[in-house]
């Protein structure tokens, strides 16, 4: 799975907008394999990894 991520994560260097947009606005998701979701978002040049979250989980979490 640490590969599976570590690929998926590599490749947003050359193709940041790849993900499909966020359920949170401002995010962009990708799905490296079918039971997980990482969440990230772009700002500029940079690129920042939210979270790696299970399929299984709520998303976003509920307001409490």
């Amino acid at each position: 799975m640490d590969a599976l991520f570590s690929e998926a994560v590599s490749r947003l260097k050359h193709l940041p907008f790849m993900g499909r947009r966020g359920v949170i606005s401002g995010t962009r998701e990708i799905i490296p394999h079918e039971s997980y979701r990482i969440v990230y978002q772009v700002e500029e040049q940079t690129v920042s990894i939210l979270m790696i979250i299970h399929t299984s989980r709520q998303w976003p979490p509920k307001k409490q």
